[in-house]
């Protein structure tokens, strides 16, 4: 229990969650702000699908994968870096390499993917596979990182050990990798059992403890667990409902937001949340102004029309898609039922359309 409560604070900046519509979602308003890093550790014994599994993620929904060890191994030919010879003399010896090292070079990683002038998404969220391994690493992680991420949660892919063996067997024969044996296998899962589900098992109770001091009775953070054993599309089934859920809250953020600028009549907001090809196209015919363009997609500016939500809907297709449907009452007192449609762009999620029913 005192490694769950020393890591309340994994989640960063985010606030206890809010409800949009009868949907509960997190706010990562102040993680776009502070330029914070939004982080998934992905956890799972050797043969689990960890890799598998984040492919598919990274492919459907444009995350970054980062592997420490991989960073680690490119860390100690980087002429540029100032650590290189430690952390290779590290590798050599099989010794543990420094956790601050370790989580220096992750924290680099993640300021240049997010500072790629021509990256096509923003926001993305990382992959941080096989982190943290034992106490140790969340000690580092609490230490060095909450002021750079927040933490949203972690997919943990649970097998047991003859399913996993099998598995290793049969990729032993087309991998070449060095540790694809039993006796290495085994040694590897001893050392998730003993080691990195115990942290496993402190961050589930960081998420209970985080629930109990929220109003609402939920946390910030959300451990997955997922049942390894099915094939690769059963297993795969289960993940994309896990990113589903994580993605929500930049997208029901987004809508929020974009409705406060239009009942605020926040012009230079509202055009920053909506696709700027889309008020192009609406302005195109007539050299329509910013504010004629917002008139004709929500209304006059001068209603101030504050709103309430209910009944809303999440529909996220393709990972980089997503129509968000509910009741709107304005205080005019009209109910209709606004379809948002958002697309996951440069600049994160943004508005593509908007339909309305009269109800």
């Amino acid at each position: 229990e005192q490694a769950a409560r020393k890591a309340l604070s994994i989640t960063g900046s985010l606030p206890p969650p809010c409800d949009f519509g009868g949907i509960s979602y997190l706010d990562t308003s102040s993680l776009t702000e502070n330029h914070s890093h939004r982080v998934l550790f992905i956890l799972g014994g050797p043969g689990a699908g960890k890799g598998t599994q984040s492919e598919r993620i990274v492919d459907t929904y444009k995350c970054v994968h980062l592997s420490v060890g991989d960073l680690l191994r490119s860390g100690a030919e980087k002429k540029d870096y100032p650590h290189a010879d430690m952390v290779k003399e590290c590798l050599v010896k099989g010794q543990i390499v420094p956790v601050e090292l370790s989580l220096g070079l992750l924290r680099i990683a993640m300021d240049e993917k997010a500072q790629e002038a021509d990256s096509e998404y923003g926001s993305r969220i990382f992959l941080v596979d096989g982190f943290p391994r034992n106490y140790d690493n969340v000690e580092g992680w609490m230490e060095h990182m909450p002021s750079y991420t927040s933490v949203l949660g972690s997919l943990v892919y649970n097998c047991p050990i003859e399913v996993l063996e099998a598995r290793i067997m049969n990729r032993a024969e087309t991998s070449g990798r060095s540790d694809d044996n039993l006796d290495s296998a085994r040694r590897r899962f001893q050392t998730f059992r003993t080691q990195t589900e115990p942290v496993v098992r402190a961050l589930e109770m960081t998420e209970e403890l985080q629930a109990e001091g929220n109003s609402s009775g939920q946390s910030q953070l959300h451990i997955v667990n997922i049942d390894a054993t099915g094939t690769v599309e059963e297993v795969w089934g289960e993940t994309e409902a896990a990113m589903n859920a994580y993605v929500k809250n930049d997208i029901l953020t987004a809508n929020m937001n974009l409705l406060k600028a239009i009942e605020g009549g926040n012009l230079k907001e509202f055009a920053a949340l909506c696709d700027e090809q889309a008020l192009v196209e609406s302005g195109s015919d007539t050299n329509k102004s910013l504010a004629d363009i917002f008139e004709s997609y929500e209304g006059p500016i001068s209603d101030g029309a504050a709103s309430s939500i209910s009944n809303a809907k999440v529909s996220i297709q393709y990972g980089i898609k997503a129509l968000v449907s509910y009741d709107r009452t304005t205080k005019a007192g009209e109910i209709v039922r606004e379809t948002r449609e958002w697309m996951h762009g440069p600049k994160g999620w943004m508005c593509v359309s908007v339909r309305r029913e009269d109800l």
